[in-house]
Parts: structure tokens; sequence; C-alpha cells
């Protein structure tokens, strides 16, 4: 796989995110844009490239409540999700529906469901059924 050289302080900044150190990091004072996770950014970049990492890290920080949700396990989700699945890229409607969707919820669902899996691995599927297979995603419906 080819590495990309990526300036992720520029590109964060261009998308309204502050890049903390890890050290800082406290729930409590957690503020939209706030990004405590260097490595997982980098590593995006340095995969996908530049503009990939500005459409995850612009998708995330559309709406407020979802940039304060900039969490390693959600970056990675939402990035494999793109990566897998380039269609989505020119969907019109996907900054809306990035922007409707609740971040926080999703995650505490996938943490609820205590799997053995990383929860990056479950947050995938979770985005996969609401942007791939949406009549899929209605859980716990007859068919």
């Amino acid at each position: 796989m080819r590495r990309h050289r990526v300036n992720i302080y520029k590109i964060t900044r261009e998308c309204g995110v502050r890049l903390r150190d890890a050290s800082e990091h406290s729930p409590a004072s957690r503020r939209p844009g706030d990004c405590f996770c260097k490595p997982t950014i980098r590593e995006i970049g340095e995969s996908h490239g530049e503009a990939h990492l500005r459409l995850v890290l612009m998708l995330l920080t559309g709406d407020r409540s979802n940039a304060r949700e900039l969490y390693a396990d959600v970056l990675k989700a939402v990035s494999r999700l793109l990566a897998k699945h380039p269609e989505l890229v020119r969907r019109p409607t996907l900054i809306d529906e990035f922007n409707a969707l609740n971040i926080h919820r999703l995650r505490r669902q996938a943490k609820a469901m205590n799997c053995d899996t990383a929860m990056s691995d479950v947050l995938h599927v979770m985005l996969t059924l609401t942007f791939i297979l949406p009549d899929e995603a209605a859980f716990g419906e007859a068919a």
C-alpha cells in the first residue's frame, strides 16, 4: 500500500479540528472539534491521502454534537466506510445524512453490545447498515 505524505496539522486546521495531546484528555472538558488521537489522524492520512482525511473530518464536524465524537474508533470506522464504499463520496446527500446521525448514540449502542471485537469494527458495521443497507437497518423489524 502506498503511503501518502500528509500534513495533519494543516488538514485539521482547515476542518476546524484542534489536535490535542492525549495527556490533556479529560472527558469533562472535551469540546466540539477537540481530537486527542493524533496517531489515528496520521494513520488515516498516510493510508488514504489528504482528501480522504479531510472528508472524514468534515463529515464528523458538520454537526456540533457529532464534532464532540472525534474518537479514534469513530474516525477509523468512518474512514473504512468511505474506503470500502467509494460510491458514497458521490452521494449528494452524504453530508446531510451524516449531520442527521447521532454519533454519540451510535457509540453508546456499540459499547452496549459488549462484543469481543474492536469498537471501530462494530461502528463500521453499524455505519454500513445505515448508509449501504438502509432498508435492512431497522433492527428488530419483521421482514
